[in-house]
């Protein structure tokens, strides 16, 4: 049996009951976090909008909710909004090896589940297995240094996620999972080149909508090649480096990559690379009394290329610029979602402390999120005094304690409040809370408050 099969064969005949509650805790929590995410990014990024008027003027069957908007969708295209929506923002939680592993998989599976009537238990367990898949294809390919990748993670592993986890939601067989592999990866890309831009988000967006749709063709009979992991020029020579070992997909399965390595809940809205920066930046300011008298600011960094902006031209650019989000947390004392607005780039501190900011990006320092990466600041003032910090890991990353339940929760609320009522969070926060013992009817009521649509009328 070859390893395409063999995968196949496991995801085919995973039960809930193989899950695990640790597994299952932690999945509640990612869908929680997803939602949340979506909502707010649905609500304060114009991209979501542009995208939402495109969609709606190609009409379809309005079938599945989408996120913060009030509107629905065919579940293709619900997917692929929701996935911009939950990524906008890029306040996901960060995988390792890294990619963003839940927008491609929870955007797909939600409108189909809404359509189908799908448990909160089927959900749940379709979404351990699609970041399950998207992290040991991770793991197998090796440590590749950021420069040096071709395409962004999310947008190669992101449709097969995807794939796996509609395809086990609809209960398709091993022979139509493997065909769903096989369309969905003639579904893969995004460059790294479109960082910064619009168009980035829509990486994680289209992964879940193509992953989706992979296995909706399937279970019609559309066929794909069946040995995605061996088939010569395919999925493996194009997309993964030399010396991609496949036996170690094998590995897939309990206790589940959702579990081991875990996952790290973002706490500030931006590319998990500038968080090193922001904690070093807010540990250094708690010694400036006046920003405005800081002379000059010298970082050494990790070599990730996509994150030396010195002067981003929007806000959204600056959730990927090292020093734009070195200065927002040194100027405001904290970083979040009304950090990123064109207009707090284009306020007159920021304009003059950006020119400040000098990033050096070591080669030599890894850039593995586990294994020694660091950043270290050197503030100098304009009275001579230099004021230093250092982050090796921030907060609820790997070996660091995680984000409490408490603190997640807050964030959680943050996000849903910019878009519905407090009597709708506080049962958006319940029902996400307890999706493991939501029916369908549960499920559908989920969506319906995080989509911000009005209560059914009862006759």
């Amino acid at each position: 049996m070859t390893v395409t099969a063999e995968l196949c064969r496991r995801i085919a005949t995973t039960r809930p009951a193989d899950i695990g509650d640790v597994a299952l805790r932690a999945a509640r929590m990612l869908v929680l976090d997803g939602l949340a995410v979506a909502v707010a990014g649905a609500r304060t990024e114009p991209v979501v909008d542009i995208l939402a008027g495109h969609l709606l003027d190609q009409g379809s069957r309005p079938v599945a909710t989408v996120l913060g908007l009030g509107i629905r969708l065919g579940t293709v295209s619900a997917a692929l909004l929701n996935g911009v929506s939950m990524h906008v923002l890029d306040f996901e939680p960060m995988w390792i090896p890294s990619t963003h592993a839940l927008s491609p998989v929870l955007s797909a599976i939600l409108p189909l589940a809404e359509e189908r009537g799908a448990s909160g238990l089927d959900i749940l367990t379709a979404l351990v297995l699609g970041i399950e898949i998207q992290g040991w294809i991770r793991q197998a390919s090796g440590h590749v240094p950021s420069g040096e990748h071709k395409f962004h993670p999310p947008g190669v592993v992101g449709p097969l996620g995807a794939a796996v986890a509609a395809s086990h939601l609809m209960g398709l067989d091993a022979d139509r999972i493997a065909h769903a592999l096989g369309i969905a990866s003639s579904r893969c890309g995004g460059l790294f080149a479109n960082v910064g831009t619009m168009t980035k988000s829509t990486h994680c967006g289209y992964a879940a909508a193509l992953g989706l749709e992979a296995a909706l063709l399937a279970e019609r009979g559309f066929t794909g090649n069946q040995n995605l992991f061996e088939a010569k020029q395919g999925f493996t020579g194009a997309f993964l480096p030399p010396g991609f070992d496949a036996a170690m997909l094998l590995r897939f399965g309990p206790p589940y990559r959702i579990v081991d390595p875990g996952f790290a809940i973002k706490i500030f809205p931006a590319k998990f690379t500038t968080h090193y920066g922001i904690a070093a930046a807010l540990e250094a300011r708690a010694d400036i009394p006046d920003t405005s008298a800081i002379a000059a600011v010298k970082m050494l960094s990790a070599a990730v290329p996509s994150a030396d902006r010195p002067m981003p031209a929007t806000g959204l650019e600056g959730k990927f610029s090292m020093q734009y989000t070195v200065a927002a947390a040194l100027l405001d004392g904290h970083v979040g979602l009304a950090s990123f607005t064109d207009a707090r780039l284009h306020r007159p501190d920021m304009q003059t402390l950006l020119p400040k900011i000098a990033l050096t990006m070591s080669p030599t320092m890894t850039t593995l999120y586990n294994a020694g990466r660091y950043v270290e600041l050197e503030v100098v003032l304009e009275d001579s005094r230099i004021v230093n910090a250092r982050c090796d890991r921030p907060r609820g990353s790997w070996g660091t304690p995680p984000i409490s339940s408490e603190e997640h929760e807050i964030k959680v609320r943050d996000c849903l409040a910019t878009a519905l009522p407090p009597a709708a969070v506080d049962k958006t926060v319940a029902i996400g809370n307890t999706l493991d013992r939501q029916d369908a009817a549960g499920v559908r009521e989920l969506l319906r408050l995080a989509g911000g649509l009005p209560a059914p009328t009862v006759v």
